[in-house]
């Protein structure tokens, strides 16, 4: 790999991004590379601070979903109310996250590899907004600040990776975690995957439950054309 190069992987809980992106650090590092994993969505820091507190206190006895679909589902007008101030703190949250995380290591020479990125929390802010029925206008401060962020190192290439409803679910059953709303899978599907290509210098769309992992990690190195990488 001649450059530094910022590599996101995007799609729905279950669909395999932690497991390649593990999988394509390994190879990199057993390469010499300096490699870095991040993570950026939203939801995190000073946001999710003040989700769990509320979620605590209007819906304390839900333990079946995350803080943030707790408050959505239970009082989605309270937090219509309390949106702008989410929304600020979530984004002061990304921005930390994103220069410690991402920028700092891409400017130190290092290959970043990124599970959800820019694309994710701008459509996570659309399929919330449009949940709560709160006006959030694409070309609005939060998403116009978002794609500057982004704009800071560029190119960025996108790796879709995604599975069939049944094969998510069992997914998700086998690693105990939430199950996600189906509208919101499909907004992944939809809003984030067209983000996902509008702002990705080279995009992959992988379906991970047509394939075993060793195919999908072969199409991965293909894609990315790491020379001598395709055994």
């Amino acid at each position: 790999m001649p450059e530094p190069r910022l590599i996101a992987f995007m799609g729905p809980v279950g669909s395999g991004k932690s497991t390649h992106m593990r999988l394509l650090y390994s190879k990199l590092k057993g390469r010499g590379l300096r490699v870095k994993m991040s993570f950026l969505k939203t939801g995190h820091l000073f946001a999710f601070v003040l989700e769990a507190f509320l979620a605590k206190i209007v819906a304390g006895k839900r333990r079946d979903v995350s803080p943030i679909r707790a408050l959505v589902e239970e009082r989605p007008h309270l937090f219509k109310r309390l949106f702008r101030l989410w929304l600020a703190l979530d984004l002061i949250s990304v921005i930390i996250k994103f220069l410690i995380g991402i920028y700092v290591p891409l400017k130190l020479g290092y290959i970043v590899l990124v599970e959800e990125y820019i694309p994710a929390t701008i459509s996570d802010y659309i399929y919330l907004a449009k949940i709560i029925k709160f006006p959030l206008r694409v070309n609005s401060f939060a998403i116009n600040y978002l794609l500057k962020l982004m704009s800071l190192y560029n190119p960025t290439q996108i790796i879709f990776l995604d599975a069939e409803n049944s094969e998510l679910t069992y997914r998700w059953k086998l690693r105990g975690s939430f199950n996600e709303r189906e509208d919101y899978v499909r907004m992944q599907r939809t809003i984030l995957l067209q983000i996902s290509k509008k702002l990705s210098y080279k995009f992959l769309y992988i379906n991970t439950g047509t394939k075993t992992i060793k195919e999908t990690h072969k199409l991965l190195i293909n894609h990315l054309l790491f020379e001598g990488e395709n055994d």
